[in-house]
């Protein structure tokens, strides 16, 4: 019997320190400055990527520095200096809502140092000293700006083994945009690029883009980026 409780004593003292080892949360400015480190070492500067988004073919050409190119039938999506404009044929070009961008953010801006995403964050207003652990389909992320229970209000999610960004939350007016990039380490895209994108608004989705194929340097001429 008294074998039986110290087995017991010493599962709750096992399970006591996994537990406080897992809730140990780095400072937001390491885990951004590992993300930034992990976007580096790729060293690729310029991807196409083929895919579909609600069953419709769509190519995405990102370069570094802040260019993107996404091509949506007779549309034409272009992305520079964080501001974005959609173009349908011949009418005028028309700007895209801010947050547009930041689908993007961690491909061609990838050689920047964590200081920008933590800038970035702040501006967004998640509050980086609020943190918690929590889980993302099937990867341990850390969160930055809320507890794991709290899915109302601007956070960001960061893979835990692999500094990859998983999830960013954001308010736009009074709604709440919802990007989630989902499972990295594929053959498709390896570290490049995760196999779907999804954006949603209140929680309905807006736009989930499944990835066919990613190549990295590919041509990419500045008149590509040009409206």
């Amino acid at each position: 019997m008294r074998r039986k409780r110290y087995s017991l004593v010493a599962l709750a003292l096992v399970a006591l320190i996994a537990s406080t080892a897992l809730a140990y949360i780095p400072p937001a400015s390491f885990l951004l400055d590992r993300l930034a480190y992990k976007r580096t070492q790729t060293g690729v500067r310029r991807l196409k990527v083929k895919m579909q988004c609600q069953g419709k073919e769509h190519n995405l050409y990102l370069k570094v520095f802040g260019k993107v190119r996404r091509e949506r039938g007779l549309k034409v999506e272009i992305c520079k200096s964080g501001k974005c404009w959609l173009k349908s044929g011949d009418s005028k070009a028309k700007q895209l809502p801010k947050w547009t961008y930041l689908p993007y953010l961690y491909f061609v801006e990838g050689e920047v140092k964590g200081s920008r995403w933590l800038a970035l964050l702040q501006s967004l207003k998640v509050n980086t000293k609020v943190n918690a652990i929590t889980r993302f389909h099937s990867r341990v992320a850390f969160v930055l700006g809320a507890k794991s229970w709290e899915r109302d209000r601007p956070q960001f999610w960061l893979d835990k083994d692999r500094f990859v960004p998983l999830r960013l939350m954001m308010l736009d007016g009074k709604s709440l945009v919802d990007i989630q990039w989902i499972d990295w380490g594929t053959k498709t895209g390896g570290d490049w690029f995760p196999s779907v994108v999804e954006i949603r608004k209140d929680g309905k989705v807006l736009e989930r883009c499944e990835v066919e194929e990613v190549t990295s340097g590919v041509s990419m001429p500045e008149d590509l980026f040009k409206l």
